[in-house]
């Protein structure tokens, strides 16, 4: 651990969250266990009924910055709810927003053991502890912008891929939608109904198939899959490896006769004997 990490000083801040917590945590105990200098150095630690309220909030900040805390431990629910708040009320105090931890003794704790009271504060004290140790190896970080490709990529042209595509594609996204099969459609598309309406399948699927070979914003793979992805988030680079068709797709329009009927060679298909010139549509 760093040493100058180890002297700053650290604020623990624990939420009742009304009876959520108080009424199963001991919060008292929890508090004298953490102001015994001999066990924790630079640690101070707060309560209060509920630290998400306006009240709560104005308290933390005075708190904060009366006290000189340069790292903050919020015990109470999860990060997922408030960690955004409670990072920001950080930032209005000087603290960086990387410099807030949180320990959960909400959902992991007191709502897992509302009938344990003993075993719950134990593991409070467990679940701050290692919240402190995080806090203080945590490293103060700047938040960078990054440009993003206003595009999507879309793996899979089943039902599901052909409604994610026409949906980003009607968003104003260019939308890449790959499908490893010659044809997108997926197991809809050979059903003869579909439940609970007993509709023809491609009856419904059809149009919506066409809908995506036509819209501007969609640029469409079949007989492809993906071979590398790279780059992060917002801006990632994908090969896709394309199977050669011998066909100038961009001419075909799946008419099935000028080019098939002259065509001498017939293979064997998935449902029927086909000429080797072949392209399913789209």
């Amino acid at each position: 651990m760093n040493a100058k990490n180890d002297e700053d000083k650290v604020g623990v801040f624990i939420c009742h969250c009304g009876f959520n917590i108080g009424s199963v945590i001991d919060i008292e105990q929890v508090k004298a266990h953490f102001s015994k200098e001999s066990t924790h150095r630079n640690v101070e630690i707060f309560d209060h009924e509920y630290f998400c309220s306006d009240a709560g909030l104005a308290e933390l900040k005075e708190i904060a910055r009366e006290r000189d805390i340069e790292r903050m431990v919020i015990a109470a629910c999860s990060f997922k709810l408030h960690g955004e708040l409670f990072r920001n009320v950080g930032e209005d105090t000087g603290i960086n927003r990387f410099l807030v931890e949180f320990a959960n003794i909400r959902e992991q704790n007191s709502w897992v053991h509302p009938h344990d009271p003993i075993h719950a504060t134990k593991k409070a004290i467990d679940q701050i502890e290692m919240a402190i140790h995080k806090v203080r190896l945590a490293t103060a970080l700047q938040l960078i912008e990054s440009p993003v490709t206003k595009a999507a990529l879309v793996i899979g042209g089943g039902v599901a891929g052909i409604k994610a595509s026409l949906a980003l594609a009607n968003a104003g996204l260019r939308t890449y939608l790959v499908e490893r099969e010659p044809t997108i459609g997926g197991h809809m598309a050979l059903f003869d109904k579909t439940f609970p309406t007993l509709d023809c399948s491609i009856c419904v699927l059809g149009p919506e198939m066409v809908h995506v070979k036509e819209h501007e914003n969609i640029e469409l793979y079949t007989y492809s899959e993906i071979e590398e992805i790279g780059g992060y988030s917002g801006n990632f680079k994908v090969k896709i490896r394309k199977r050669a068709r011998y066909i100038d797709e961009d001419s075909c329009v799946g008419c099935f006769s000028d080019c098939c009927d002259p065509c001498p060679i017939e293979v064997p298909d998935r449902f029927y004997p086909r000429k080797a010139i072949h392209v399913p549509y789209p």
